[in-house]
């Protein structure tokens, strides 16, 4: 019963990360849109951060359904801490004109903060070290679909 309301919470949870991340990252792509070669909404990420559950299934497909919940839990806390890592930044370009330049740099600082935090959980949580990597790979490939 307890393992039951616990799954129920980190869904719930699960969901407001899922929206949040995709409000924030949405913002943010408004500060480099001018380098994106796509229509980048809300739901455009809402799509993004789905896809990421799906393309990181492979990987735990052979877990419990409560390991896999803990990982796209953790995960997900991972991008809902890298998005409230990005406020500052949008904060600061709705007050002055920040270059192109220092939104990528910080944008990338947050996103290898990320990386190792995604490490960290994934070690935490026993599974295989390689996840983080493909984690990272999915996000590549998204940057190259974006940019190109």
């Amino acid at each position: 019963m307890i393992h039951q309301k616990n799954s129920v919470y980190k869904t719930i949870m699960m969901l407001l990360f899922i929206g949040l991340t995709a409000a924030t990252l949405n913002q943010y792509a408004k500060l480099i849109q001018h380098l994106i070669n796509v229509k980048y909404d809300w739901k455009f990420e809402l799509v993004l951060v789905i896809g990421q559950l799906i393309f990181q299934l492979p990987f735990v497909f052979r877990k419990t359904g409560e390991q896999k919940i803990d990982y796209y839990y953790n995960m997900l806390v991972v991008s809902t801490l890298g998005s409230i890592t990005l406020f500052p930044l949008i904060i600061f370009n709705h007050f002055l004109l920040v270059p192109t330049f220092i939104n990528i740099v910080y944008f990338f600082i947050v996103v290898l903060l990320m990386f190792f935090d995604h490490k960290r959980r994934v070690t935490k949580l026993d599974l295989p070290n390689y996840i983080s990597y493909t984690w990272a790979v999915y996000r590549f490939l998204i940057l190259i679909f974006i940019l190109v």
